[in-house]
């Protein structure tokens, strides 16, 4: 038992624990900066999936304005069809991506802090007070020789926690609420839908620059007032139209127009 406890107070021990742990802080803070990398991928990934739903409100677009004219929907609906699957793959992209550096990045974050709080305390750190950091709790107080009987506090909790009539009545309330609420919340969500789907066919036509074809602009500006008008005499409240300078401040395209 001597022995061991002349190893543990061994200077040279205490100086090889020393170097090794610096070594381990150093290989902590060498890692890559996940949560930078998160969010240029959420960035890219944001930009991505508008510009694939642009391209598949256009496909729709053109799909409907066909089927009105009377000619073959064959191609049209393969471009539709093929927009939409575009869009279904760039979003389940993004969704593996991000969740992977989500995950990555959360293991950093965790390790920083454990590692900042390590550095606070004493070479033996004690069981409870790292379970109560990690359980983002305050250390248990030290035990004492009276001990009270726990029975008064079991009472007292039992008693608050038991639930009255009124908490009942309020539950009850807040239920008939949320079920009297939906469906005024479906009928906004479909306008909302619709709004952005007309914002999204109204942007595909503003990036169209001066190096795109005359003739495919002028389809693109035809297809939107054929869809503006179609919104205006199906929809009871229509949405004002929409101009190429009409950006949402949400849409990727507005963010990349203010960092320019």
């Amino acid at each position: 038992m001597n022995e061991d406890r002349d190893k543990e107070d061994d200077p040279i021990m205490d100086f090889w624990i020393t170097n090794w742990e610096q070594q381990c802080v150093q290989h902590l803070e060498s890692e890559p900066d996940y949560e930078g990398q998160l969010q240029s991928e959420r960035d890219l990934a944001s930009q991505k999936v508008w510009f694939s739903f642009q391209n598949t409100a256009t496909a729709i677009a053109q799909l409907y304005k066909d089927r009105q004219q009377g000619v073959s929907l064959w191609l049209p609906f393969q471009t539709a069809a093929g927009t939409v699957t575009a869009l279904y793959k760039d979003s389940l992209d993004a969704i593996r991506r991000t969740s992977e550096l989500g995950i990555q990045c959360g293991y950093q974050r965790r390790n920083k802090e454990i590692l900042s709080w390590a550095r606070k305390k004493r070479r033996h750190i004690r069981r409870e007070d790292l379970l109560a950091y990690l359980a983002g709790k305050p250390p248990p107080p030290r035990p004492h020789h009276n001990r009270n009987s726990p029975r008064p506090r079991m009472m007292l909790a039992e008693l608050h926690g038991s639930p009255n009539s009124h908490q009942m009545e309020a539950h009850h309330h807040e239920l008939h609420h949320h079920h009297h609420s939906s469906a005024a919340t479906a009928g906004s969500n479909a306008d909302d839908n619709l709004h952005t789907f007309r914002e999204a066919l109204a942007l595909s036509n503003s990036v169209l620059d001066s190096t795109t074809g005359m003739g495919r602009r002028q389809r693109s500006l035809e297809l939107s007032s054929f869809i503006a008008s179609e919104f205006a005499r199906h929809c009871k409240r229509p949405a004002p139209p929409s101009s190429p300078h009409d950006v949402t401040m949400d849409s990727p395209t507005h963010k990349r127009s203010r960092l320019m």
